[in-house]
Protein backbone atom coordinates (compact mmCIF):
# COMPACT_ATOMS: atom_id res chain seq x y z
CA UNK A 1 0.00 0.00 0.00
CA UNK A 2 1.39 3.42 -0.88
CA UNK A 3 1.68 6.24 1.26
CA UNK A 4 -1.22 8.67 1.15
CA UNK A 5 1.66 11.85 0.21
CA UNK A 6 2.87 10.26 -2.85
CA UNK A 7 -0.67 10.58 -4.24
CA UNK A 8 -0.83 13.00 -7.37
CA UNK A 9 -3.13 14.83 -5.42
CA UNK A 10 -1.19 15.63 -2.67
CA UNK A 11 0.72 18.67 -4.63
CA UNK A 12 -2.73 20.71 -5.56
CA UNK A 13 -3.81 19.72 -2.10
CA UNK A 14 -0.52 21.77 -0.77
CA UNK A 15 -0.93 24.80 -2.85
CA UNK A 16 -5.02 24.67 -1.80
CA UNK A 17 -4.04 24.50 1.84
CA UNK A 18 -1.46 27.18 1.29
CA UNK A 19 -3.92 29.52 -0.65
CA UNK A 20 -6.44 29.28 2.39
CA UNK A 21 -4.05 30.13 5.04
CA UNK A 22 -2.73 33.16 3.10
CA UNK A 23 -5.99 34.32 2.59
CA UNK A 24 -5.97 34.29 6.77
CA UNK A 25 -3.20 35.90 7.43
CA UNK A 26 -2.23 39.78 6.90
CA UNK A 27 -0.13 40.43 3.69
CA UNK A 28 3.24 41.24 5.16
CA UNK A 29 2.95 38.09 7.69
CA UNK A 30 2.88 35.93 3.96
CA UNK A 31 5.42 37.69 2.69
CA UNK A 32 8.02 37.55 5.35
CA UNK A 33 6.67 33.31 5.90
CA UNK A 34 7.17 33.24 1.78
CA UNK A 35 10.76 34.45 1.78
CA UNK A 36 11.57 32.24 4.92
CA UNK A 37 9.84 29.23 4.28
CA UNK A 38 8.52 28.84 1.09
CA UNK A 39 5.28 27.07 1.02
CA UNK A 40 6.27 25.32 4.13
CA UNK A 41 2.74 25.57 6.55
CA UNK A 42 4.75 23.12 8.31
CA UNK A 43 7.33 25.70 9.37
CA UNK A 44 4.81 28.00 8.91
CA UNK A 45 2.35 26.88 11.63
CA UNK A 46 5.60 26.29 13.80
CA UNK A 47 6.68 30.23 13.49
CA UNK A 48 3.61 31.55 14.48
CA UNK A 49 2.59 29.21 16.58
CA UNK A 50 5.69 30.12 18.72
CA UNK A 51 5.25 34.20 18.02
CA UNK A 52 1.84 33.83 19.41
CA UNK A 53 3.08 31.75 22.61
CA UNK A 54 5.69 34.43 22.97
CA UNK A 55 3.78 37.42 22.59
CA UNK A 56 1.52 36.23 25.35
CA UNK A 57 4.48 35.93 27.91
CA UNK A 58 5.56 38.93 26.38
CA UNK A 59 2.29 41.16 27.15
CA UNK A 60 2.21 39.45 30.63
CA UNK A 61 5.22 40.49 31.17
CA UNK A 62 4.64 44.14 29.94
CA UNK A 63 1.25 44.57 31.45
CA UNK A 64 2.86 43.79 34.98
CA UNK A 65 5.85 46.45 33.84
CA UNK A 66 2.81 48.63 33.58
CA UNK A 67 1.32 48.07 36.43
CA UNK A 68 4.32 48.20 38.48
CA UNK A 69 5.35 51.55 36.77
CA UNK A 70 9.14 50.43 35.98
CA UNK A 71 10.27 52.16 32.64
CA UNK A 72 12.92 49.69 32.09
CA UNK A 73 10.71 46.79 32.34
CA UNK A 74 8.28 48.51 30.06
CA UNK A 75 10.97 48.77 27.79
CA UNK A 76 12.38 45.47 28.14
CA UNK A 77 9.38 44.06 27.19
CA UNK A 78 7.95 46.04 24.62
CA UNK A 79 10.97 45.77 22.68
CA UNK A 80 10.70 41.92 22.62
CA UNK A 81 7.22 42.62 20.97
CA UNK A 82 8.20 45.02 18.61
CA UNK A 83 11.48 42.68 17.51
CA UNK A 84 9.21 39.25 17.55
CA UNK A 85 6.48 41.19 15.71
CA UNK A 86 8.59 42.54 13.09
CA UNK A 87 10.62 39.61 12.38
CA UNK A 88 7.51 38.04 11.89
CA UNK A 89 6.09 41.03 9.45
CA UNK A 90 3.41 41.89 11.67
CA UNK A 91 4.48 45.59 11.47
CA UNK A 92 0.81 46.74 12.95
CA UNK A 93 1.65 44.90 16.60
CA UNK A 94 5.30 45.93 16.63
CA UNK A 95 4.31 49.03 15.43
CA UNK A 96 1.90 49.35 18.69
CA UNK A 97 4.68 47.92 21.08
CA UNK A 98 6.96 50.50 19.92
CA UNK A 99 4.57 53.37 20.98
CA UNK A 100 4.61 51.87 24.03
CA UNK A 101 8.20 51.74 24.05
CA UNK A 102 8.61 55.27 23.24
CA UNK A 103 6.58 57.17 25.77
CA UNK A 104 8.55 54.18 28.53
CA UNK A 105 11.75 55.96 27.34
CA UNK A 106 10.37 59.56 27.33
CA UNK A 107 11.25 62.14 30.41
CA UNK A 108 8.37 63.14 32.80
CA UNK A 109 6.84 61.95 35.65
CA UNK A 110 5.67 58.20 35.07
CA UNK A 111 1.83 58.99 36.37
CA UNK A 112 1.89 61.71 33.29
CA UNK A 113 2.99 59.00 30.87
CA UNK A 114 0.69 56.05 32.57
CA UNK A 115 -2.36 56.30 30.66
CA UNK A 116 -1.24 57.04 27.04
CA UNK A 117 0.94 54.11 27.58
CA UNK A 118 -1.96 52.30 28.78
CA UNK A 119 -3.39 53.20 25.68
CA UNK A 120 -1.25 51.76 23.62
CA UNK A 121 -1.56 49.00 25.41
CA UNK A 122 -4.95 48.20 24.57
CA UNK A 123 -4.44 48.95 21.11
CA UNK A 124 -1.58 46.26 21.37
CA UNK A 125 -3.39 43.41 22.96
CA UNK A 126 -6.44 43.76 20.95
CA UNK A 127 -4.06 43.26 17.90
CA UNK A 128 -2.31 40.38 19.21
CA UNK A 129 -5.81 38.75 20.13
CA UNK A 130 -7.28 39.75 16.32
CA UNK A 131 -4.20 38.16 14.99
CA UNK A 132 -4.82 34.96 17.58
CA UNK A 133 -8.16 34.86 15.74
CA UNK A 134 -6.64 34.81 12.32
CA UNK A 135 -4.63 31.94 13.37
CA UNK A 136 -7.27 30.01 14.92
CA UNK A 137 -9.43 30.18 11.55
CA UNK A 138 -6.83 28.64 9.51
CA UNK A 139 -7.04 25.66 8.02
CA UNK A 140 -3.62 24.20 8.71
CA UNK A 141 -3.13 20.77 6.73
CA UNK A 142 -2.63 18.94 9.74
CA UNK A 143 -5.99 20.35 11.49
CA UNK A 144 -7.66 17.33 10.26
CA UNK A 145 -5.29 14.71 11.00
CA UNK A 146 -5.59 12.49 14.09
CA UNK A 147 -9.07 14.42 15.15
Amino acid sequence: MQPLRDTPATPASDEASHAIVAGQLPPQVIRTLTELFGLDLQQWRFIVDLFTETIEQDLASLDQALRDGVDAQIIEASHRIVGSSRMLGHLAIGDAARAIERVAQSVGPYHERAAEMRLNFTHLHALADEFRQQISRCAWPDSAIGG
